[in-house]
């Protein structure tokens, strides 16, 4: 694997392919929309999707935590899709495994009762955390005097190669006082962004994270515009 090693805010921050952020100092490990629960919710309507997704999110949380061994694992939200349904239990199983404290920023899709969330271990923050320089939420939102880290839009970039080539990956998005990180679910799609020229985007390959700065066409917009 071949993360990306920055610094935002004067903090060191590494970017992992997985689609999770490490902050160094603090130790904290922060991953975005997992969207769990996402394909037994839609069988129950009777649309298919691929089987294994949510074994596959939680196994590279597994591998992020034995790598990082991190102090906190912080979730900006969208856990889980839907309603409770039957993926809950195992992500449940799986979190009282851990040995680390494990923090939810609540995102609109978490409409679980609290209880469940208890039940799992869950620390529910309110719908902003504030730690240090940085500001952390669900929906990117910029505050005065910090730097703001969210989810919900699911960033990701449009590359051009040789023979018209276009290939679309997550993103970081790093704007002047406003990050979004991608969504860390394998059951999760992508919303193209068009950064400001000033903007840092590093796309996510399935073994590293590459800044794509100018590398593709299209900007107009922010971090806080969805």
């Amino acid at each position: 694997m071949l993360p990306a090693e920055i610094s935002v805010a004067g903090e060191r921050l590494i970017l992992h392919p997985h689609r999770a952020l490490y902050w160094d100092r603090l130790r904290w490990l922060v991953v975005s929309d997992l969207h769990l629960g996402k394909a037994a919710h839609f069988r129950k309507a009777g649309a298919a999707l691929p089987e294994g997704q949510d074994e596959g999110t939680l196994a590279r949380l597994d591998a992020l935590i034995a790598n990082f061994r991190p102090e906190r694992l912080l979730i900006l939200g969208d856990l889980f899709h839907s309603s409770h349904n039957t993926s809950w239990a195992p992500f449940t199983a799986w979190a009282l495994r851990q040995s680390i404290p494990l923090h939810l920023v609540p995102g609109n899709h978490d409409i679980l009762a609290d209880r469940r969330y208890a039940d799992a271990g869950l620390h529910v923050c309110d719908d902003t955390l504030e730690e240090g320089p940085f500001v952390f939420a669900h929906e990117p939102a910029e505050r005065p005097g910090v730097y703001g880290m969210g989810g919900h839009i699911h960033p990701g970039v449009v590359l051009s190669g040789q023979a018209r080539q276009r290939l679309r990956l997550p993103c970081f998005w790093f704007g002047e006082r406003l990050a979004i990180i991608p969504a860390f679910g394998l059951s999760t799609g992508l919303h193209v962004i068009r950064p400001e020229r000033t903007d840092r985007v590093y796309a996510c390959t399935e073994r590293a994270v590459l800044d794509v700065n100018g590398a593709f066409a299209g900007r107009a917009t922010s971090p806080r515009t969805k």
